[in-house]
């Protein structure tokens, strides 16, 4: 029957240094996820990765995890645990809820649920899960009754007309498809079924006519997973109900030998139970493994599987006991949901070589010191274990130079800071704890000198390194500056002290001219001739900041070119030695991390660093700053801050804590164009809005109120996201690109109305950058008042408001001026004539003055009678332009003055009728005296001709005009045939003036009534 695998034998524990170990990172709640309890994972056709967790389905974009509950309405997404997505049509998504299955659109937020319509009803404990074919056709397995379909005309869950045969009373856990052969495999509590689609055959272990062991009773009860590889070999997991050795089982069967492969079997584990459902081979054809307390790879070099699920897990393997789905995304990286969490591993990615140096060590032995001899070999100098030894692989070797000094001597011999090998001699020099020195023959790695120089003055020799001369410098915990010159014996006298700085000594540095650098603790940096000690240059006050904070406390240097050297201190220091100016680059500027403490540059000119954050790199010629971490092997870069190496293959090393690590500089470069960048969502204000809804448009117009932006950004891609910078600007708002921050989001506030175009892109380590800037447009409308239409209104308001102003200022000027001729013309018509006739009748009095006196009394008389007519006329033009005559009740007053006045003079009854609407009335000026003095011509025409008794005046208001007469009961006259004279002529002219109409009724012997009607307005 073949050869059984139980999961409880598959375990290998790697320990030496040199198998590779994956480093999983693990996504949590701290991280954005709505829970840890992760269910499964799907990667949408944008790159998006959808996250179905026990509480609903997030979407994940590399930086963060945005939560979908759905609108409240009949179509929100359902409140419940997602456990299987699936891609649909349209961007749509299958998502399976316990027995609820439907369909959810994340370009409207919209959920319909899809019903199941079977002919018999499903029985209880019944799980579904979800399986689509490469023809688009989607299927529903039922783990207790069979597989149904979905008919996309009816958008049900059906089982009539199933493409795919399933043997009778067979429940599915699952399907499996080989696209190029056509075969489906069908897997479920009672073993597994082929059907081929091509033939329409069906085979089981009730039809297996080729004798497949995998269809024989017994060799595969119940299936819970099933894998056909790409070499064509078949996988198959199934629990073993013997009492005995319950567990699961991994079967691995070769149709082309027709036979069980045995080429699984390993060690036993120790795990007491394991449940083994998730099968998943990756894209370069390894198998995984999933289930309850199992996490299985099939390693090539071991010919077997290693269990990823330890025991005692370190920081970056797994720590979750359920594997709940296993998903390998479009760059190949594998990500496992557990009741833990979400965790990613690239088992593709081996960029980085790690290595505990105090495992197995059990005193302190913390890395202060690393050196790759020139005969391969890597020694590691530690604080309190001594030397310890490696190949060129990194595996141990055997050595123990302190066998033959005291336990005391070794307190201080065993504690070592830093080690170099001599150019000529070969041999190893360690600086060690209380101003020792030893120097080691690396052949034999036997001590050849045990050294305690007086010049040291027992302070801790913390740096020692070679000058092009071959003489050794010496750099101490108390400020001393030590030379030994290499034609010198060894010895305790051979070293000189040239320099005492009284501060700790953190670095000793020969630039490519030679010369001498000593970084110190608060005093700055020293530059030193070598060949006579002399010191050349001193920055300290360079390192201030412009708030008089001292960062003078220099922990590492390295030259970048002949004038630009950075120094390592609370900041990244940039020193330009011709003009002494330093820029600093520190975590406003995108350094992860601050205190830099060790520096390292490559053959590209690329720095890096380890701050107290991990490993970064910086890029002065494209002004770029990189940040590394376990996503890329990197485990506790952040303590590996006291050592440092630069291998002879140009592999950068560095070591500190219990911690070394190292890595070929190019492999963690990305020289790869970096991928267009995708707007993944767009808040406004507070809320999270549709973006493919908005995106849909070809300009997104929002409101004038709608003004507050956040762009949410992202290339989507899952390797290159921690090596990739993102650059964003508004052209207009923006002057320059502006830098993104780990949120990778741009937020605008209150932008005021206008069109805009959002841009992005992203620029890796190297300075390429994407291939096309990512752009949006959109438009913010302006509120009405804004609109042009709106303006041109106002506008057409205001230039008719300022014309109409202007037209009344003309006109009332008009009027003054329409006034002063009237006044003037009346003034020269009543006032010049009447003059004129005084003087004429003066100068006619005179002369008959001796001769007729009754003549010259006429004269007089007459001059008199004129005099008084021209000062009424004179009154008359005065009272009609005073403004506190304005009003018709001043009007009515004076009327009746004068009608009282000239009538009772006359013994003549006056009867004065008013009505009421009179006083509400306003006329103007020339109108109120036009009309009074068309009443008083009448008036006075009557006291003088008519001979009456009485006379009877009525003004009142007639519809929407005024009407006035005057009436009498004297003598009257024959209007057709009578002399008008002047004033009947007058009158009438000022009726027409008033838009009137003037009426004089008379005849003999029965009075006359005079009446006008004019048109006027109320106020």
């Amino acid at each position: 029957m073949g050869l059984r695998l139980f999961c409880g034998m598959l375990f290998i524990q790697g320990c030496v240094f040199g198998q590779y170990t994956y480093f999983f990172n693990r996504y949590a709640v701290s991280d954005g996820l709505n829970t840890n309890k992760v269910n499964c994972v799907w990667q949408d056709d944008k790159g998006f990765l959808w996250i179905g967790t026990e509480v609903g389905i997030q979407r994940f974009d590399g930086g963060k995890f945005v939560t979908f509950f759905g609108n409240r309405s009949d179509r929100m997404l359902p409140h419940l645990g997602v456990e299987q997505i699936l891609g649909a049509e349209n961007g749509k998504l299958w998502l399976v809820q316990g027995s609820q299955i439907g369909l959810f659109d994340p370009f409207t937020f919209q959920y319909d649920g899809i019903p199941i319509r079977t002919r018999d009803a499903l029985p209880p404990r019944n799980e579904v899960k979800l399986f689509k074919d490469s023809r688009g056709e989607v299927f529903l397995c039922a783990s207790k009754y069979g597989l149904l379909r979905y008919d996309r005309a009816k958008k049900i869950f059906t089982d009539t007309d199933v493409s795919v045969r399933v043997p009778r009373d067979w429940g599915v856990n699952g399907l499996f498809e080989d696209p190029g052969t056509g075969e489906y495999f069908v897997f479920g509590d009672k073993g597994l079924a082929l059907f081929d689609s091509g033939t329409g055959e069906l085979f089981y272990e009730g039809n297996n006519p080729q004798h497949i062991p995998f269809f024989d009773p017994g060799t595969l009860p119940n299936a819970t997973g099933f894998q056909k590889a790409r070499d064509g070999t078949w996988w198959a997991t199934y629990w073993d109900f013997d009492r005995t050795e319950q567990g699961s089982v991994v079967l691995h069967y070769d149709p082309g030998q027709g036979k069980m492969v045995s080429d699984t079997l390993g060690s036993r584990s120790g795990v007491d139970y394991a449940f083994l459902e998730q099968l998943l081979e990756t894209r370069n054809g390894q198998l995984w493994i999933g289930g309850d307390n199992s996490l299985l790879t099939y390693e090539s070099d071991l010919d077997g599987f290693r269990q990823q699920i330890k025991a005692m897990p370190s920081e970056s393997d797994i720590r979750a006991s359920d594997i709940r789905h296993l998903f390998e995304d479009r760059e190949g990286n594998i990500w496992s949901s557990t009741e833990n969490g979400l965790y990613v591993v690239n088992p593709d990615l081996r960029d980085v070589y790690n290595l505990m140096v105090i495992d197995g060590l059990k005193r302190e032995s913390a890395v202060n010191a690393l050196l790759e001899t020139q005969d391969k070999e890597n020694w590691i100098g530690t604080w309190g274990n001594g030397l310890l030894f490696y190949d060129a692989r990194f595996e141990r070797i055997n050595g123990n130079p302190y066998t033959e000094i005291s336990k005391a001597d070794f307190e201080s011999y065993g504690k070592v800071w830093d080690l170099c090998q001599h150019s000529t001699s070969g041999r190893i020099w360690a600086a060690s704890q209380g101003g020792t020195l030893a120097v080691f023959d690396p052949d034999t790695k036997k001590a050849l000198h045990w050294l305690r120089p007086p010049a040291f003055k027992g302070s801790t020799v913390r740096q020692v390194k070679e000058d092009k001369n071959g003489d050794l410098w010496f750099g101490t915990q108390g400020g001393h500056l030590v030379k030994r010159k290499s034609n010198d014996s060894v010895s305790n006298a051979s070293f000189k002290l040239l320099h005492n700085f009284n501060t700790i000594i953190n670095r000793l540095y020969f630039d490519r001219q030679g010369r001498l650098w000593v970084g110190t603790h608060k005093q700055g940096v020293y530059v030193i001739e070598p060949d006579s000690g002399t010191i050349l240059s001193h920055f300290d006050e360079e390192f201030s900041d412009r708030f008089s904070v001292p960062d003078n406390s220099i922990t590492d240097i390295q030259q970048y070119n002949d004038s630009i050297f950075f120094l390592g201190s609370e900041t990244l220091n940039i020193l330009n030695i011709r003009t002494r100016k330093v820029r600093r680059v520190t975590a406003y500027e995108g350094l992860n991390g601050s205190k830099v403490s060790q520096m390292m540059i490559d053959n590209g000119g690329v720095l890096w660093m380890i701050t107290n954050n991990g490993l970064g790199s910086y890029n002065y010629e494209n002004d770029m700053i990189g940040s590394y971490n376990n996503l890329h092997g990197i485990m506790y870069g952040e303590r590996t801050n006291a050592a440092k190496c630069r291998m002879h293959n140009g592999e950068i090393w560095f070591g500190g804590g219990d911690v070394v690590f190292g890595f070929a500089p190019e492999t963690l470069k990305q020289t790869e164009i970096p991928p267009n960048v995708t707007l993944t969502d767009l808040k406004l204000f507070n809320r999270f809005i549709p973006l493919d809804s908005v995106l849909a448009q070809k300009r997104i117009r929002f409101e004038h109120h709608q003004n507050s932006f956040t762009f949410y950004f992202s290339a989507l891609n899952f390797n290159q996201r921690h090596k990739l910078q993102y650059y964003y600007r508004i052209p207009g708002i923006n002057r320059e690109w502006a830098r993104a921050e780990r949120d990778l989001a741009a937020n605008y506030t209150t932008l005021p109305p206008g069109k805009y175009t959002f841009e992005v892109k992203s620029r890796n380590l190297q300075g390429l950058e994407s291939p096309s800037v990512t752009a949006v447009h959109f438009a913010i409308l302006p509120p009405f008042y804004g609109t042009w239409w709106f303006i041109a209104l106002l506008s057409l308001i205001l230039l008719s408001l300022a014309y109409l102003i202007y037209r009344l200022r003309v006109n009332r000027l008009l009027a003054v001026e329409r006034l002063r001729h009237k006044v003037a013309r009346d003034l020269h018509d009543d006032m010049g004539s009447t003059l004129s006739t005084i003087n004429i009748l003066s100068a006619m009095a005179k002369s008959k003055m001796a001769g007729d006196s009754v003549a010259s009394s006429n004269y007089l008389t007459k001059i008199a009678e004129n005099s008084q007519r021209m000062m009424e006329a004179m009154d008359d033009i005065v009272w009609s332009i005073k403004p506190n005559n304005d009003s018709m009740q001043r009007v009515v007053a004076r009327m009746r003055e004068y009608a009282t006045g000239m009538l009772e003079a006359k013994d003549i009854g006056f009867e004065f009728k008013v009505d009421e609407c009179i006083n509400t009335l306003k006329l103007d000026m020339e109108a109120r005296r036009d009309l009074f003095l068309i009443f008083k011509e009448a008036i006075n025409n009557t006291a003088k001709y008519s001979r009456c008794a009485t006379v009877i005046a009525d003004i009142h208001c007639e519809g929407k005009g005024l009407y006035m007469g005057i009436r009498d009961n004297g003598a009257g006259f024959d209007v057709e045939h009578a002399d008008t004279g002047n004033g009947l002529e007058n009158m009438r002219k000022r009726a027409q003036t008033l838009r009137g109409q003037l009426h004089i009724g008379s005849s003999p012997e029965k009075g006359t009534e005079i009446t006008l009607r004019m048109p006027l307005k109320k106020k």
